[in-house]
């Protein structure tokens, strides 16, 4: 059964925001608290990448994000794994790629200890 609606689908959404803005900040410990260690990422610029990879390349100023404001939010739980798919207007700098504009994201949460861990995300640039 899937959830759409209700206190779930609202704790999804601001584990959503909380990262988001912990990455537009650079705060590694804040995206700790919502990015589980074995989760994987698909960047707009097609690189794969662990947890322990974003983190250290924020650390050397490799991954810089600008701008990531999330719009048209698809939110839907199975369980303890939540699903968001979002369009975002996104600035962010990534091993001396840069990607301005819209980019469409894939983003898989699981539930773990009463925490929205995001887990997996796939992430591509829009065509203008």
């Amino acid at each position: 059964m899937v959830e759409r609606s209700g206190a779930k689908v609202d704790a999804l959404i601001a584990a959503h925001h909380a990262r988001l803005n912990a990455l537009i900040a650079g705060d590694t410990k804040a995206v700790a608290k919502v990015v589980a260690e074995d989760m994987h990422y698909v960047s707009a610029t097609g690189a794969v990448q662990t947890r322990a990879d974003v983190f250290e390349a924020i650390g050397r100023g490799e991954l810089v994000i600008e701008r990531m404001e999330s719009s048209n939010l698809d939110a839907r739980i199975y369980g303890d794994i939540g699903i968001l798919i979002y369009a975002a207007n996104t600035r962010m700098r990534q091993a001396g790629r840069i990607v301005d504009g819209m980019t469409r994201s894939t983003t898989v949460y699981a539930l773990r200890d009463g925490n929205w861990m995001m887990i997996s995300q796939h992430q591509s640039h829009l065509d203008s």
